[in-house]
């Protein structure tokens, strides 16, 4: 057995694969070796709630990770929006209020996930 570490949710699991391009159980992250990270900046997890606005639709979620040009989200279900779309983000509780530009979306086993970068 293989014990790998998310990059993405930095959760452990553990897998018979010999090669590390699998999922991650947890949020769905599909693990690369090839492909670069595209934020440079240093990501803080950070788990806090956020509201994510689409024009007057008002979508919670929480944070996953933010940096100083972005930010991942997860929420149960699906998200209403998609790639290449710009929502509005408030995180109140690190007095974040951006707008933001949809770069990716994964849907998992009911959870879905976003990566965000800042207009």
């Amino acid at each position: 057995m293989n014990k790998l570490n998310c990059p993405r949710c930095d959760n452990a699991f553990y897998t018979a694969a010999r090669e590390s391009q699998l999922p991650c159980p947890h949020c769905g992250f599909e693990m690369k070796p090839s492909d670069p990270d595209r934020r440079i900046q240093t990501r803080t997890t950070s788990q806090k709630v956020c509201d994510i606005l689409k024009g007057e639709v008002r979508v919670p979620a929480r944070t996953v990770d933010i940096s100083d040009t972005g930010m991942g989200i997860k929420m149960m279900g699906y998200l209403p929006f998609d790639q290449d779309e710009t929502v509005d983000i408030l995180v109140k509780e690190l007095e974040i209020e951006k707008k933001a530009k949809v770069v990716w979306t994964k849907k998992f086993y009911g959870i879905s996930r976003a990566g965000l970068i800042f207009c």
